[in-house]
């Protein structure tokens, strides 16, 4: 039991704290689109964008390979930890300063070329000097996943978080009428001040708690090992950010090209992407923690050939997982108008939040199905399945947008996602045996997440609190969920068996 109770509670810790993480996130969200506006952040995301490409080349993989390399030694006699997390920084600064210095020269050709904004240039340079700092806590965060202390490792994510919004609001203040360089190079200051901030209290962390100590063996091989797991996902989420990052770079081009003005482009992105996704991803706090700490158990399990354990716990994670995602999926489609009008105080993102919650299952279920592949060494599928979904998305973008605009931009997004799952679940049932039943796991569920919202919006009207305020939203929500999760309960989706047989079966 003790592997089960570490899972839960290092999940539990990794939920709760995703979820403040991500209510600051979207509450400073709010104050920004208010300060630069949706154009703004149409922008500043289009910056992201080619910044994420520059993350996923710095970091390389190194996370993975920390988590599995680390997972590995402690489940083997002869504890090769620290030689291990040694190789891992070294391997993280090798490669993060590289690119750097690549991303450092090539910024004013990515931001004339690429972003097609000069604007863009300032934040650009900025975010190149916060690489190696990221690579680095990735190789840290890896290390903290496998030995499940995620406690420790998840303040110093909200400090991080806290001093990017105070440098952030700082800076913005001292750029306040300057023009969207300045304020998009405000933002920029934010991350990057906060990205080493983190890292110097990730390797003290690290100091603090290496209470395995590594035994005196050579051990000549960690890092041809480490390279064989970092590698292919390295290469498969390099590919998958090339590809992404044209996508994004096209889209405000296709919006443009469909007749709308730049600035109109602008706007309409940073609406989906600044505004709609953040609320929809909102909620899967719980399953990106889930999936994190999937990998070094999983791991651990396919490490002792423990096959039983490994199908029997992918079949209740991935029910659990549809459980929850359609009651979530449900809500935001019913109540996107008072999510949208508490949160931005407008109803701009009504609509898209009430589109895109019909697609939130599949991401929620694909989001789970990808950690549960990495853990179980099938990064290189992994690799090949996000390739076909960001290549075909280019292609889609390139061909559609000009003629459909955000119509067919919401098109692409539900199709890429719908077979990247169906690839990933294929692979999984191929190395599983999973035991789903669709009446039982997937319409009694849907069928209990439309009568708690059509009794919730009920309710909603006789008690007028559906008003469009954060209180009238906080209830709404505590409500649904006592709601549902009586009618999954009183239809025999939950009971108190299944429950303890969940927590019971990975350990």
């Amino acid at each position: 039991m003790k592997n089960a109770k570490l899972l839960l509670i290092n999940t539990t810790v990794l939920t709760v704290s995703g979820f403040l993480m991500r209510t600051i996130a979207v509450a400073f969200n709010v104050y920004l689109t208010n300060k630069i506006g949706s154009a703004g952040i149409g922008l500043f995301q289009l910056i992201m964008a080619v910044y994420g490409l520059a993350v996923t080349f710095a970091s390389a993989g190194i996370k993975l390979g920390a988590t599995r390399l680390v997972t590995d030694s402690l489940c083997i006699k002869g504890n090769k930890t620290d030689k291990i997390i040694g190789v891992c920084v070294r391997y993280a600064l090798t490669v993060s300063l590289s690119v750097t210095a690549v991303f450092f020269l090539a910024s004013g050709i990515i931001s004339k070329m690429w972003i097609a904004d000069e604007r863009s240039l300032y934040s650009l340079k900025i975010l190149a000097l916060s690489l190696p700092p990221v690579a680095v806590s990735a190789a840290m965060n890896g290390y903290f996943t496998a030995r499940k202390t995620m406690i420790k490792y998840s303040g110093v994510q909200l400090i991080e978080q806290l001093c990017k919004i105070a440098v952030t609001v700082i800076f913005l203040t001292a750029a306040a009428g300057k023009g969207l360089s300045a304020l998009c190079g405000a933002l920029a200051i934010g991350t990057t001040v906060s990205e080493y901030i983190s890292c110097i209290l990730s390797c003290s962390l690290y100091k603090l708690d290496k209470k395995i100590k590594s035994d005196n063996l050579k051990s000549p091989h960690i890092l041809p090992s480490l390279l064989r797991i970092a590698m292919p996902d390295a290469i498969g989420s390099g590919m998958r950010s090339i590809l992404l990052t044209v996508e994004h770079l096209l889209i405000p081009v296709g919006f443009r090209k469909s007749g709308q003005s730049a600035q109109q482009a602008l706007s309409t992105y940073g609406t989906v992407h600044g505004m709609a996704l953040p609320i929809i991803l909102y909620p899967a706090a719980v399953l990106t923690s889930l999936s994190s700490m999937l990998v070094p158990e999983l791991s651990r399990c396919l490490a002792l050939g423990e096959q039983k354990k490994i199908d029997e716990a992918a079949s209740e994670i991935l029910r659990m997982t549809a459980l929850f995602s359609l009651g979530t999926a449900g809500f935001m489609f019913t109540f996107s108008g008072c999510i949208s009008a508490a949160v931005y105080e407008s109803g701009e993102a009504d609509f898209y939040i009430k589109l895109l919650s019909v697609l939130l299952p599949v991401m929620y279920l694909d989001t789970v199905v990808d950690g549960m592949l990495k853990g179980l060494d099938q990064q290189l599928a992994s690799m090949r399945y996000n390739i076909i979904d960001s290549g075909l998305c280019v292609v889609l973008v390139y061909v559609l947008l000009p003629r459909f605009a955000i119509k067919g931009y919401i098109f692409i997004l539900f199709i890429s996602e719908i077979i990247n799952f169906a690839l990933s679940i294929g692979k999984l049932i191929k190395i599983t045996t999973l035991k789903i039943n669709i009446l039982h796991d997937l319409l009694m569920p849907a069928f209990a997440t439309a009568g708690s919202c059509a009794v919730l919006g009920l309710l909603s009207l006789v008690l007028t609190i559906n008003q469009g305020t954060k209180l009238s939203l906080a209830s709404l929500v505590v409500l649904f969920i006592l709601i549902y999760f009586s009618a999954l309960i009183g239809i025999g989706c939950v009971d108190k068996k299944e429950l303890k047989s969940f927590t019971a079966r990975i350990k």
